[in-house]
C-alpha cells in the first residue's frame, strides 16, 4: 500500500499495525466453543423441559448434545421433535445409543462427541437456568478446570423446596482438602468441568457410579474447583432419583443401614480410583513424588476407615455399645476442653460416629447434629 493510501486512510504506518494488531488479539479472544451436554434415559415426562432449557442457554458458541442412553420410553422421540423445530443459534445434536451403557460409559462416549473446550453437563429430569452456561464460562476462565452451583431443589410437577445446600456452601478447591475431607463436596446436577481433564486422565473408570465420584478430584488436581453460590440448576426431586442423596430419603431403618453399607464400599472403590489418578498425575509431573506419597497415606487411611464403618454398621449392635465409651470420652473433652488423648482420636472417633449414627439411628443423628452446630468444623 502506498504512503497516499495510508494518508487517505487517516492513520499511519504504525498505527495500522498497531490496529492490525489489536484485530488479531481480538480475534485469538473470541469466546470459546462450549459443550452442553444433555444426558437422557427414559425421562419422558421432564425431557421437554430439560430440552427447552437447553436450547435456550444465552452462551455462545455453543454447540447442544442431547445424547439418550437406549430409553424404552419416548425420551428420545420427544427430544428430537423438539429439536427439529428448533431453529436457534446453537448447534444441535441429537442421538441414541444402541444398547444402555450406565452413567458412567455414558458420559465418556458424550464427551468424545463433544468439540467445546469446556463440558456442562445436564440431566435429562433438571432444568437448567437460561444464564447458567454463561455464568460457568466465566468462572472457569477466571481459573479452574470444574466449576459447579447451588441448585433449587423442585417436585415432579415443578413446585419448588428450597435450597439444594444453605446458602455460603463453603467448598473445597484443590485435591489435598478433598482427599483429607474423604469427599469431593460437589454435586454432579450441576458440575461443568474443561474437556482438558479427558484429554489428561482419560476415560472415567466403570467400576463406581456416577461421573461426580471421578471429574471433580480430577479437576482439583488440576487447576482446582470454583464455586458459585446461587442455583443455576432446578433438581427435580421426584422420587426415582439414583443418587445416594435421593435414596436415603425415601429409605427405612433397615434399607438405610443396606445403604450405609454399600456407601461405604462406593467409597472404597472412589478411594483407590483416586489413587489411580494421583499416580498419573504424579507420571505427568502434575504433582510431586513427594506429594503422591502423602496423598496415598491420606487415601489409605480414608479406606480404612470406610471399611472399618461398613463393619459397624452391618454389625449388631454390640459393635456400637464398643464404641461408646470413646464416644462419651470424646465429649466430654469436648464440652470442657480437657482429655488430649481423645483430641488426637477426634477425626476417626467422630467419622465413625456420625456415620453409625446418620445410618442406623438417623433421629438421634438429627438431634445430635442440632444440637452440637454440625460435625463439620
Amino acid at each position: 500500500m502506498s504512503d497516499q493510501d495510508w494518508q487517505y486512510s487517516g492513520y499511519s504506518s504504525l498505527e495500522s499495525e498497531l490496529i492490525s494488531g489489536a484485530i488479531m488479539d481480538q480475534s485469538y479472544r473470541e469466546p470459546p466453543l462450549v459443550s452442553f451436554m444433555l444426558l437422557t434415559f427414559n425421562q419422558e415426562k421432564f425431557i421437554e423441559e430439560a430440552v427447552r432449557a437447553a436450547l435456550q442457554q444465552t452462551y455462545e458458541p455453543l454447540e447442544i448434545i442431547i445424547s439418550d442412553d437406549a430409553s424404552t420410553d419416548q425420551t428420545y422421540e420427544i427430544a428430537k421433535a423438539l429439536v427439529d423445530q428448533y431453529d436457534g443459534p446453537h448447534r444441535v445434536v441429537v442421538r441414541k445409543n444402541a444398547n444402555n451403557m450406565g452413567i458412567n460409559p455414558h458420559v465418556n462416549l458424550a464427551v468424545k462427541e463433544a468439540k467445546g473446550e469446556f463440558i456442562v453437563a445436564a440431566a435429562g429430569d433438571d432444568i437448567s437456568l437460561p444464564e447458567r452456561t454463561e455464568k460457568l464460562v466465566s468462572h472457569w476462565q477466571s481459573g479452574a478446570s470444574g466449576v459447579f452451583s447451588n441448585a433449587l431443589l423442585i417436585d415432579a410437577q415443578g413446585n419448588s423446596k428450597g435450597l439444594f445446600v444453605r446458602s455460603g456452601y463453603k467448598h473445597m478447591r484443590g485435591w489435598r482438602e478433598t482427599a483429607l475431607a474423604g469427599t469431593h463436596g460437589a454435586w454432579g446436577c450441576t458440575f461443568s468441568w474443561e474437556k482438558r481433564v479427558f484429554d489428561v486422565f482419560g476415560d472415567m473408570q466403570e467400576n463406581i457410579l456416577g461421573e461426580d465420584a471421578v471429574i471433580p478430584f480430577r479437576c482439583a488436581i488440576l487447576k482446582g474447583i470454583s464455586y458459585i453460590d446461587e442455583p443455576l440448576v432446578q433438581y427435580r426431586d421426584h422420587g426415582q432419583n439414583v443418587s445416594f442423596w435421593a435414596r436415603e430419603k425415601r429409605s427405612g431403618t433397615e434399607e438405610m443401614v443396606r445403604l450405609g453399607s454399600s456407601i461405604m464400599q462406593f467409597k472404597e472403590r472412589m478411594y483407590d480410583n483416586w489413587q489411580q489418578d494421583l499416580d498419573l498425575a504424579c507420571n505427568k509431573g502434575l504433582v510431586s513424588e513427594q506429594e503422591r506419597q502423602w496423598g496415598r497415606r491420606v487415601l489409605i487411611e480414608n479406606t480404612l476407615l470406610a471399611r472399618r464403618m461398613d463393619s459397624l454398621l452391618r454389625a449388631n449392635f454390640i459393635g456400637l455399645i464398643v464404641l461408646l465409651p470413646f464416644v462419651g470420652a470424646y465429649f466430654a473433652g469436648r464440652m470442657i476442653r480437657l482429655a488430649p488423648v481423645y483430641y488426637s482420636l477426634k477425626k476417626t472417633l467422630l467419622k465413625l460416629l456420625n456415620g453409625v449414627l446418620h445410618y442406623r439411628t438417623p433421629w438421634l443423628h438429627q438431634k445430635i447434629h442440632r444440637l452440637l452446630g454440625g460435625y463439620r468444623k
